[in-house]
């Protein structure tokens, strides 16, 4: 995903006039970043899968947060450029092209999912037929070849979440695709709103631009509030079930209505960066926004720990809170138009290139892991043996994300760059 951002520095060390701040097609570190986030969640699926005791006593389950990183950095990303476009003079504000951007969305994800949906299911016939919830770790079982139409219809579109007796089937992680395919709806209409409101009211566009994450956050967060009503009807009371069996209980827990705040957080940390962008944050906070960001960081993590003991279903909130931060500490030196070592070490090469592909790898590990143990190639429960399952499954879904990537993903977007470009002449 590209963006457009400014990183330059200049000589002095000191913020750019906001008028004279050149676009850059990407902010530096945001890729390695979410190469480190696919990494850490393929490893909480591999030693949860095979080494569970150890992993246990490793609480390599802790990095499957790094799944809430993701939303987070989607809302950030994803709102830049409808904030961007808001905050401008009043005559030029407007709404980016919705055409353009429901293309780019959609060649962004769809093409490499299907192929690898189609792929897993037909080829490999290791998609999960059954809830995965209902199986027991460390096999194959529950999973072929989808052939009930319902279900492979379902799976093909990304809506498998909505149906309790579809969810998780095909790759089961593919259900935070539809959770992203919701918010990637929602956006530019939250904004078109929002973007009316700035031609007909004087209010600082800043101030409008913070009311659709804070509308996303009071949905996120009364519709974990409602959790307990939900669950109360489910037909069942194992937590595990709750969040990924199949019940409507789970299909609430994976829906937009209680996952929006997380999006929401991401975007609070992008209302922030366009205002240090612009200069229109006192510059005395401005300076300070990283140094705060990372103290508050150590007392909400405290409070997410209490969360966690709790069970309370506003711990993910929490972690939102801490990524939204981590997000402002990389970036925030660069919308000042200064350098950032962070994110000159997170933009290395590797780790950035796994970022890169890490659509396709995230898609490809779960398949990777289970076609692995039917091969009788994964270790037991021991801490080498999880180690050799880590670095034998990583190699393989790195090796097959690269592929799909340079195959599907970027020819996709390729095309759908070509298309907006094509675009523009006849417009003008």
């Amino acid at each position: 995903m590209s963006q457009d951002v400014t990183n330059a520095t200049p000589a002095s060390g000191s913020p750019e006039p906001a008028s004279t701040r050149p676009a850059r097609a990407r902010i530096i570190g945001l890729d390695g970043v979410r190469g480190v986030l696919c990494l850490m969640i393929a490893v909480t699926h591999i030693t949860g899968h095979y080494s569970p005791k150890t992993a246990l006593a490793w609480h390599t389950n802790v990095f499957g947060f790094s799944l809430v990183y993701f939303f987070v950095l989607s809302g950030f990303l994803l709102s830049l450029p409808f904030i961007r476009n808001l905050v401008k003079d009043r005559a030029a504000a407007t709404l980016p092209n919705v055409t353009d951007y429901t293309v780019h969305r959609l060649a962004r994800i769809l093409p490499a999912y299907l192929l690898i949906f189609l792929f897993v299911n037909f080829v490999l016939q290791v998609a999960y037929v059954q809830n995965p919830a209902l199986q027991p770790l460390g096999t194959d079982d529950g999973t072929g070849m989808i052939t009930d139409p319902g279900m492979l219809i379902a799976n093909l579109t990304l809506t498998q979440s909505y149906f309790p007796a579809y969810i998780q089937t095909g790759i089961n992680p593919s259900w935070s695709l539809t959770l992203e395919y919701a918010f990637y709806a929602s956006l530019p209409v939250l904004f078109l709103v929002a973007f009316r409101l700035r031609k007909r009211l004087a209010v600082n566009p800043l101030v409008l631009a913070a009311a659709v994450p804070a509308f996303l956050l009071v949905l996120g967060l009364v519709g974990r509030a409602l959790m307990p009503l939900v669950f109360a009807h489910a037909g069942t009371t194992d937590f595990m079930l709750l969040n990924w069996g199949p019940n409507w209980g789970a299909v609430y827990t994976k829906s937009y209505l209680t996952n929006a705040d997380n999006f929401a957080l991401g975007m609070f940390a992008a209302v922030v960066f366009v205002a240090m962008e612009r200069g229109e944050m006192p510059e005395r906070l401005s300076r300070r926004i990283r140094t705060l960001s990372a103290v508050a960081i150590l007392p909400v993590l405290v409070v997410c720990g209490a969360l966690l003991v709790f069970a309370s279903q506003f711990v993910t909130a929490g972690v939102a809170i801490v990524a939204a931060l981590m997000i402002l500490i990389i970036v925030a030196p660069l919308a000042r138009h200064q350098k950032s070592r962070l994110a000159t070490a997170l933009d290395f090469r590797p780790i950035r290139f796994v970022g890169e592909i890490s659509l396709s790898a995230y898609l490809w590990h779960f398949p990777v892991l289970l076609v692995l143990g039917r091969l009788g190639w994964m270790s037991g429960d021991t801490l080498p043996g999880m180690l050799l399952n880590i670095v034998l499954a990583l190699a393989v879904t790195i090796l097959l994300g690269s592929l799909t990537y340079y195959l599907i993903e970027k020819p996709g977007m390729n095309y759908a760059k070509r298309l907006r470009a094509k675009k523009k002449p006849v417009l003008a």
